[in-house]
């Protein structure tokens, strides 16, 4: 969003810029933001949870159907970031209280982080946990020791990882806590689509959930629904072939012949080929009567919180 700029009244311009929450790590975006503000600064804005600093990312889109509901306040001062790391450390020993408490009471709960904004509005504790957690007599006496408004915010275990950072399997630091802002779904029918083994073992994540990473190229593999499938018999200006690998970095299908001469045709060639499917193999779950494997893998049953 950017205003245009009158030099009599020394209106200030301003635009939506990308931000990254300080206590879980999101991002999101903040309208009516001055120009002055640069990537790399800290603004304070006003949220749900009260004033917080927040970092800012870089430039983004207005969306004028779904603007965000966050208002900006200030860039951020001196002032403003040494409170928040005040506010750091006291919430570091509010979390150890916290946990101490949780055990004393047989809570099973796995608190991860303690959080207090700038005007001091309430405490967060961020946890995650299996199932529903009664932490009604936890919240009193954390109320009566701190002295502030408690507030107990169940999250995902993606959640976990995106607040605190880990490096994948890849060598690389996780997406989630580099630039996703939202948790898509993976299940392990995308396995099958990308032509991976179907061992969920081999692609599951720090978190314990499949890798967020599987949901990206979804796109791409939605043009095997037009394909036929591996191993199947297709006929082709009247002769027979082997459907024998898809290869979709390159968006090719490639044929053998009965005599087992490749044949490789383009993804963008297929619709236009006269291609009859003379017999299909049979799938080797046409039997099945159900197992894990059709069970919907690194779904949060938590919403996320911004």
């Amino acid at each position: 969003m950017v205003k245009t700029i009158d030099k009599k009244s020394k209106e200030v311009r301003k635009r939506t810029v990308r931000i990254r929450f300080l206590d879980t790590h999101k991002f999101h975006e903040v309208d009516e933001v001055p120009e002055t503000v640069q990537k790399g600064d800290f603004i304070v804005i006003e949220t749900e949870k009260g004033e917080e600093l927040v970092l800012v990312v870089g430039y983004a889109i207005p969306d004028k159907e779904n603007p965000p509901p966050y208002k900006f306040l200030r860039k951020a001062g001196k002032k403003d970031i040494q409170i928040f790391d005040k506010h750091e450390k006291e919430s570091e020993g509010a979390l150890i209280t916290c946990k101490k408490l949780a055990e004393k009471l047989g809570l099973k709960m796995n608190l991860l982080k303690a959080y207090i904004p700038l005007n001091r509005s309430k405490i967060m504790f961020y946890y995650v946990s299996e199932g529903r957690v009664d932490f009604r007599q936890l919240v009193r006496e954390l109320a009566k020791r701190l002295k502030m408004r408690i507030e107990m915010r169940q999250v995902g275990v993606r959640d976990g990882v995106q607040m605190f950072g880990a490096v994948g399997v890849c060598g690389n630091e996780c997406c989630c806590s580099l630039f996703m802002d939202r948790f898509d779904t993976v299940n392990v029918e995308m396995l099958e689509e990308q032509n991976l083994p179907p061992t969920p073992a081999k692609f599951t994540g720090v978190c314990g959930r499949l890798m967020c990473c599987l949901s990206f190229e979804t796109e791409n593999y939605e043009f095997r629904k037009n394909l036929p499938e591996i191993d199947s018999e297709v006929e082709i200006d009247g002769k027979v072939y082997r459907v024998k690998n898809f290869d979709f970095i390159r968006e090719y299908v490639e044929f053998t012949d009965m005599e087992g001469s490749p044949l490789i045709v383009r993804f963008d060639q297929i619709e236009n080929m006269n291609i009859k499917v003379l017999s299909v193999p049979q799938s080797a779950c046409s039997d099945c009567t159900g197992c894990s494997m059709n069970n919907t893998e690194g779904e949060d049953e938590v919403k996320d919180e911004g």
